[in-house]
């Protein structure tokens, strides 16, 4: 599976989401941020990943949490939507 134009690139994608991590406080914080959370879930781990769509591979992070796994991509992503106009949202999925 091709994740990135070239190795360059995909390393830079993960430089950026690592700084967009620490910048936010850390993956716990950017987890309750993203996520509805139930008051006492604790986020266990957090792993960058690809998550393989039909559309193709998109960069973003698994969270595993003590009540649920939820991914979010690190960027938007771009679509069209029913009445043929282009849009684009953070992907999640839990």
């Amino acid at each position: 599976m091709k994740t990135g134009p070239s190795i360059a690139d995909t390393a830079m994608g993960r430089i950026a989401q690592i700084s967009k991590v620490i910048a936010e406080g850390g993956y716990d914080k950017v987890f309750h941020q993203t996520f509805e959370c139930l008051p006492d879930e604790k986020l266990k781990k957090a792993y960058a990943c690809y998550l393989s769509t039909s559309h193709g591979p998109i960069m973003g992070v698994l969270y595993i949490s003590t009540a649920k796994i939820a991914f979010c991509s690190d960027s938007p992503v771009a679509y069209v939507t029913e009445d043929n106009k282009n849009q684009s949202s953070i992907y999640k999925v839990w």
